[in-house]
């Protein structure tokens, strides 16, 4: 399974199960990202939704009956996970117990260089992009120099064919991501973030009790950086999202 394809695997698997096409939400999607976020890894995901569903359709089998979301099958992928952690007590770390994992480039599952290079390209460009629209605003220029900067000297090392550890350029590309964020979140009025932060708290409501203080504070961050990527028209900085 290529992990690469995290978030549009779930998705996929989710309305093939669903049985009528729907639209994933934003909420949907920062779900995903905080299963990603938690090391859950793909398959243990599948097959939590698929035990949701099952469980869903045994008890409304009537045709017209739908989930219309992801979080209905939060506390199976969750039990699934635990599972899935038991059953590999005491093993050293390896690919069926790793989340989901970065696998070497080239390797069957993982990206190829040229297709990570097109994604640091284009995410260097929508970076870079942002420095000449935000010049004006005092202390934001910094930032953006530096991730940009970085992201060359790993565009230059995938460019020189250097052995690249996939994994840990994951956790680089997510430290520029939490940098360029920081950057934007303070240009934002009070009053959006606000706004974001109601519209994630209502969709919210009716899982609250059901979700831990953590994961629900987890998906409210991981709704709103969805936000404010969408709002500066820069997508996020993630192998994941390629």
């Amino acid at each position: 399974m290529n992990y690469y394809n995290y978030f549009t695997e779930i998705e996929e698997h989710f309305v093939r199960r669903r049985g009528k096409h729907l639209f994933v939400s934003p909420m949907d999607w920062s779900l995903i990202a905080t299963w990603r976020d938690s090391g859950v890894p793909l398959h243990v995901v599948l097959r939590g939704i698929d035990r949701a569903m099952d469980t869903f359709f045994a008890k409304q089998p009537r045709s017209d009956s739908k989930v219309s979301t992801l979080f209905y099958c939060h506390a199976s992928v969750m039990e699934e996970y635990a599972r899935h952690m038991e059953s590999h007590l005491g093993e050293e770390p390896s690919a069926s117990t790793a989340p989901s994992a970065p696998e070497p480039a080239g390797d069957s599952g993982g990206p190829d260089r040229n297709t990570m290079l097109e994604f640091l390209n284009a995410k260097k460009s929508e970076i870079k992009s942002l420095s000449g629209k935000l010049s004006a605003r005092e202390g934001t220029s910094e930032g953006i120099d530096r991730c940009v900067q970085r992201l060359e000297e790993i565009i230059r090392d995938l460019e020189e064919d250097r052995q690249v550890d996939l994994e840990a350029l994951d956790r680089d590309l997510a430290i520029l991501d939490e940098t360029v964020v920081g950057v934007l979140r303070p240009l934002l009025a009070p009053e959006q973030i606000a706004a974001w932060e109601q519209e994630a708290r209502k969709e919210l409501k009716i899982y609250r009790k059901k979700l831990p203080r953590e994961t629900y504070n987890k998906i409210l961050e991981n709704f709103l950086r969805t936000r404010i990527h969408r709002h500066f028209a820069v997508g996020e900085l993630s192998l994941f999202h390629m």
